[in-house]
């Protein structure tokens, strides 16, 4: 028998409502880029490094994230990280200069998100779905639209009515106050913590589904990091998450500042950009459905070319366009986009499955962060030498057809080394 309640309910609960979030607040940067450009007449590229920062440290701190998660586990890591993502925009309300951002938000606050962000969700949801694993994570991912959708508009109501130091005081008091003590509360690593089994399974089903495996092939599936290291999936993970994080936070970081340039009231902007995480809310469920059911290649091979269309708009749209461009622009791109994070959690978890996997992860999300922190910057920096976003999209157009041919080539290994094991 199934048991009444399925504790891993509360776990997807508890993720969705971390990247709610996390989502908001890395959303919400592009609101504050444009009031600290006004504020300190920074160029567009100096205040862009203040998110390259972030990222970079993002980076290089994931591995050490996905070895606290296999050591430590979610409810001492992912309270940690709302604690120091909280404390980190509480300082960026004192800042008065570049170097007063790289601490509070580069540096402090990027810890914090990488506590609290992809790799130990991805991973904890590995352990509490397997059958449905795309499902879930899609599911929780939904999270970031809700995030984008309230928290963007949100912010920028709330500088024009506070100035930006108080929203990010008001921010950051919601993960001290909220969020870090209901991760500490409720956080569990497994099923086993609560008596229970994957996708909330009984125990003959578990037992059932062990026996198709032999103790060897369940070995050669406990992945460690030298060997993931000397696959190829790998490396083709890295090299599209290099280019998925470039892509997106280009658009992420320059999006709002985009639709001001072309024309619209900053407000305005802001709820465009929450409209694209309104149509994740749905589309990141629909994508992980979708991939449990026709698979991840397929799945993602269609998302990305509705990606690059909506890009292909960003591109088009200019000073004067028509609104219906910018309406068919968020409709594509935020139903496009919304693929990523449901197939690259669900791929790495179907390769790298084992006791390893945060570890994993965690350096899998190095050139996610890097890919991240060179897409904020190199977005400044060419509107600031062509005086307009058109060659920085460009740029992403490129950047999603590469991450698309990396889920590809790791689809396509997977299946050929199952289809070896269990011919073997």
């Amino acid at each position: 028998m199934r048991p009444k309640f399925f504790y891993g309910y509360v776990i997807i609960a508890l993720c969705f409502a971390n990247m709610v979030v996390m989502r908001g607040v890395n959303g919400a940067f592009g609101v504050y880029y444009i009031a600290l450009l006004e504020e300190f007449s920074w160029s567009r590229s100096d205040g862009a490094t203040i998110a390259s920062v972030n990222f970079f440290v993002y980076a290089i701190a994931s591995p050490a994230v996905g070895l606290a998660f296999d050591r430590y586990g979610p409810r001492m890591l992912m309270p940690l990280g709302a604690f120091l993502t909280g404390l980190g925009l509480v300082f960026s309300s004192y800042a008065h200069s570049l170097a007063g951002m790289y601490f509070s938000y580069g540096i402090v606050t990027a810890l914090g998100q990488g506590a609290l962000s992809f790799v130990g969700h991805n991973a904890l949801i590995s352990f509490w779905f397997v059958r449905k694993r795309a499902t879930a994570i899609g599911i929780a991912s939904m999270g970031q639209g809700l995030g984008a959708l309230v928290m963007v508009p949100s912010t920028q109501l709330l500088i024009d009515h506070l100035g930006w130091r108080w929203t990010y005081i008001v921010t950051g008091s919601v993960l001290l106050f909220f969020l870090a003590p209901a991760n500490a509360l409720l956080q569990r690593r497994s099923p086993q913590d609560v008596g229970q089994f994957p996708d909330g399974d009984s125990i003959p089903s578990i037992q059932e589904a062990a026996g198709h495996l032999s103790k060897e092939k369940r070995g050669s599936r406990d992945w460690t990091l030298g060997k993931a290291v000397r696959s190829s999936p790998f490396w083709c993970i890295t090299v599209g998450h290099l280019a998925l994080g470039t892509a997106l936070f280009l658009i992420n970081t320059h999006l709002i500042a985009h639709f001001v340039a072309v024309g619209y009231e900053k407000l305005a902007a802001s709820f465009y950009f929450g409209l694209i995480g309104f149509i994740r809310i749905g589309a990141t469920v629909v994508w992980g459905t979708l991939s449990d059911r026709i698979g991840r290649n397929k799945t993602y091979g269609i998302a990305t070319f509705v990606t690059a269309l909506g890009v292909g708009c960003m591109v088009a749209m200019t000073a004067g366009g028509p609104l219906w461009l910018v309406y068919l622009t968020i409709a594509l791109y935020g139903i496009g986009h919304s693929a990523g994070n449901p197939t690259y959690g669900a791929v790495i978890s179907d390769i790298f499955s084992g006791h390893k996997i945060g570890l994993i992860f965690g350096f899998l999300e190095v050139s996610f962060g890097l890919g991240s922190a060179f897409g904020s910057w190199i977005g400044g920096y060419l509107f600031d030498v062509t005086g307009s976003y058109a060659w920085a999209f460009t740029l992403c157009l490129l950047c999603f057809v590469i991450s698309g041919l990396a889920i590809h080539a790791c689809v396509r290994w997977h299946a050929k080394n199952e289809l070896k094991m269990d011919n073997g």
